[in-house]
This record gives structure tokens, C-alpha cells and sequence, in this order.
């Protein structure tokens, strides 16, 4: 009897196991597998295509909680997707990119408990590229590498590259300058977008690369005319000796070259055009330097030595020197009364001249041994001048 009912109880322990299964849908199989493949440059003219590197991949194994992430994005936002996805990584240089353990539980396999296949939902994010959807299907302990997307920019890269010139010299300038970039990014649609900043500090001249929406609207777009922001940059020396501010570039006349800066601080609005976009800004000193003064005074014999030069200007006091014998030639013959570096190291300050150069009125006084003062030599000093030579009576 016992022996009977040990047999029907085999007989019918498969149906009372899968109606279990049923009823608590505990009974299923793991699988995992990858996915892989490449993302590239819808507009590359490249053969093969581009591909885009730093492209952020999310994979969901439901294509509902892919959807809602991507509806939940706005345009413009960065893209910050719920926890529901499964697996990410980030594309390589090339633009290629592997997630290789994608986990899904099923329980009723297409090829038994041994191997399965799934549907996997993908989402790529690039700020320059917006969000876009994808999918590929996976098959269980393999690495499925055949995605292909091709995204088409949303955003826009152009490399700003900007020079401090000195108008004096005409040449880039060797002060080190802050120089703060607002490029805007509203669009018809995105309308309360803050504008995105960049900064660096220059040296002569330098590379920043801006970003900002590829159109202003869906018209925009559609007539493929691209957006060309008006940016506004704000330069100035960096340091805490300011002795250079920016001004204007001449104008048309090449006469008006004001100061335009404001506490130091010199602001100009850009529209920027084309990928790579060259921005001249212009300055110039406000801390003169001194010409360095040489001269001879007086007759070629000793009573000329041993004298006191003074530079003046005003009240101003730019140096003192002693008047001293030079040996000229190699054969020891000796010059007197001369002098020189008169003014090395002094300044003056100017930040309203509207040339490329300013100048003050100066005087040359001499002092002899006996205290008495030679009445003194105007002369003018220029900013555009670095050596001066004079010959006193």
C-alpha cells in the first residue's frame, strides 16, 4: 500500500511543482550577457564615421523604465537618469563602448534553462548631442557587439581664441590676463537658460572652447541656419599691480584708443561664427614706465664729474644721478661728465589718455659741488620711448 502511494506521488509531483511555480512565480533562471558596439557622428564626412567619445550609455532591461527616464530629460538639462537602469559606461575615444553584465531572470526560457535571449533598452547622453534612445538584443553568456548609433549635434563647439595686444607695441602683451567668457544659451523653447561661463588666465594669447545650442529654434533648424551667440568677454590683468587695462582698438580713424575699462575691469560683446573664431582684445599701460636718461653735461674735463642729475616732473622726483668719467675705446681715453640710468625703475601713471601713447613734461636739474642749481632742461617724456639721450649745457 505504501509502495503505491509513493509511486502516484512521483507521478504527479511534476504538476504539483509547476502549479507551484505558477502560483508563487518563484520558479525562474538568471542569464546574463553584454552589449557593445559604436557610436559615431551622424555629420561626419569621415569614412567610416567619427566616432563621439564621453557619450554616457544607460541599459534597462524594460523598455518602460528607459521611456520614463527619457521623458522625464529636458532639453538643455543634464541628463541625470533614475536608478532603475541596469548598467552604464562611457564611450572611448573612438566612440565605442561595452557593458558586458547585463543580469534578467526568466521563467520560461526560449531555449530552456541552458540559454536565453533578451531585449536590451539603451539611452546615450551627450550635452553636444542631447539624449536618444536605442535598444539591442542580447543572448545569455555572450557579448552582443552589434550597436551602431549615429547621433546628430544639438549643441554647438566653437575653439575662441583670443589675443591680448598692447597698442603701443602692436604686439601681444606679456602681463598675464583674466579673461571671463558668457555665452548665452536660451533658445526659443529654453528660455530661462543661465549662460554657461568660461575662464582662464593669458599670457599673450590663448584657446578657450565655448558651447552653446546649435539653433535658436525649430525654423532655425529646419532652414539649417546655426545660432551665432553674441559672448561677452571680460579681461583684466591678473595680479594685484595693475599697470595695463584694456581700451579701445582706434576705430576706424585709428585715433580713438580710450580706455574702455571700469575699476580695471574692460568688458566687449563678440558674435562668435564658424568652429574655430579669432578675438583680438586691446589694451594698453596705465603704469609709464620712465625713459631711462643718458647724456654728457657740460665741457669734456674733470670739473664735470662728481655733479648731481636729477629727473623731475612736477613735484615728482623720477631719480638721481652722480656725473662720472667713461672710458671710450680700448685705448683708456676718458670722457667726463657723463651719466646715465636717470629714472630707472620710476613711473607715472595716466588712465585717461585717448592715444596710443601718453607723455609728461619733465625737467633736467644740475647741482653742483657747492649746492647752487644750473637752471634745468625741459624736456618730454613719452611712453612709447624707452632710452633718452640728453646733452646739457
Amino acid at each position: 500500500m505504501m509502495q503505491l502511494i509513493k509511486n502516484k506521488f512521483r507521478a504527479i509531483f511534476p504538476l504539483i511543482l509547476t502549479l507551484y511555480c505558477l502560483v508563487t512565480v518563484s520558479c525562474y533562471s538568471v542569464f546574463s550577457g553584454g552589449t557593445g558596439g559604436l557610436v559615431v557622428d551622424a555629420e561626419s564626412t569621415s569614412v567610416p564615421k567619427a566616432g563621439i567619445a564621453n557619450v554616457d550609455v544607460y541599459a534597462y532591461m524594460s523598455s518602460s523604465s528607459r521611456d520614463s527616464d527619457f521623458n522625464d530629460w529636458s532639453e538643455g538639462t543634464v541628463f541625470t537618469p533614475d536608478s532603475s537602469y541596469y548598467g552604464h559606461t562611457t564611450t572611448g575615444a573612438d566612440g565605442s563602448f561595452t557593458i558586458s553584465k547585463l543580469v534578467w531572470k526568466e521563467s520560461k526560457p526560449d531555449f530552456g534553462k541552458d540559454a536565453d535571449y533578451a531585449t536590451v533598452y539603451l539611452l546615450f547622453y551627450h550635452e553636444n548631442y542631447g539624449l536618444t534612445k536605442g535598444s539591442s538584443v542580447i543572448i545569455s553568456d555572450s557579448l552582443s557587439d552589434t550597436v551602431y548609433v549615429e547621433l546628430t549635434a544639438v549643441r554647438k563647439s566653437t575653439v575662441l581664441n583670443l589675443t591680448f595686444e598692447d597698442v603701443t607695441s602692436g604686439l601681444p602683451t606679456d602681463n598675464s590676463v583674466y579673461a571671463k567668457v558668457q555665452v548665452p544659451q536660451t533658445t526659443d523653447t529654453i528660455k530661462d537658460a543661465a549662460p554657461k561661463i568660461y575662464e582662464a588666465t593669458i599670457t599673450q594669447s590663448g584657446a578657450i572652447t565655448i558651447s552653446y545650442p546649435r539653433y535658436k529654434s525649430e525654423a532655425d533648424k529646419a532652414a539649417q541656419k546655426e545660432n551665432e551667440p553674441d559672448v561677452q568677454i571680460t579681461y583684466y590683468q591678473s595680479g594685484d599691480d595693475i599697470t595695463w587695462q584694456g581700451c579701445k582698438d582706434g576705430g576706424e580713424s585709428k585715433t580713438d584708443y580710450s580706455f574702455i575699462a571700469k575699476n580695471g575691469v574692460s568688458t566687449v560683446t563678440k558674435t562668435v561664427r564658424n568652429q574655430y573664431f579669432s578675438v583680438t582684445l586691446y589694451g594698453k599701460q596705465t603704469k609709464i614706465p620712465v625713459p631711462v636718461v643718458s647724456g654728457q653735461y657740460g665741457s669734456d674735463d674733470a670739473s664735470s664729474d662728481g655733479l648731481q642729475v636729477e629727473l623731475k616732473s612736477g613735484d615728482a622726483v623720477f631719480g638721481a644721478v652722480t656725473t662720472r668719467p667713461q672710458v671710450i675705446g680700448n685705448n683708456g681715453d676718458e670722457v667726463h661728465g657723463r651719466f646715465s640710468g636717470l629714472g630707472s625703475g620710476a613711473f607715472w601713471t595716466d588712465t585717461t589718455y585717448t592715444e596710443k601713447y601718453t607723455s609728461i613734461p619733465a625737467e633736467i636739474i644740475v647741482t653742483e659741488r657747492d649746492g647752487s642749481q644750473k637752471p634745468g632742461k625741459a624736456i618730454t617724456l613719452r611712453s612709447d620711448e624707452r632710452n633718452v639721450y640728453v646733452s646739457l649745457p
